[in-house]
């Protein structure tokens, strides 16, 4: 895994941090989200996970189910807001030291 995988790695497992957190703060379960959003919940499931990075499509499905604007959907991730479950700062480590 290169430096730049890990960096996008946690960019989407961030992202997925911040649907999910505002998905709860809306009262949705995953299923009720996925259905108003007219998505699959595997998908709702995997970008939360950070394993998916949607398509736009996707993100304007998402926003408009939570009656958001897209780009806040990305708000708790730039403001720190959702918890990290993922260190970003490990993962550079440990590239720079096989890397050296």
């Amino acid at each position: 895994m290169t430096l730049l995988d890990s960096e996008i790695k946690q960019r989407r497992l961030d992202f997925g941090l911040s649907v999910k957190a505002l998905r709860k703060k809306a009262g949705l379960s995953q299923e009720k989200l996925a259905q108003i959003a007219e998505i699959d919940r595997k998908s709702i499931s995997r970008i939360e996970n950070g394993r998916l990075s949607p398509s736009v499509d996707i993100l304007w499905a998402i926003a408009d189910a939570l009656k958001k604007e897209v780009y806040e959907l990305f708000l708790p991730m730039a403001h720190g807001l959702v918890p990290r479950e993922l260190e970003l700062k490990p993962l550079l480590q440990d590239q720079i030291t096989q890397a050296v």
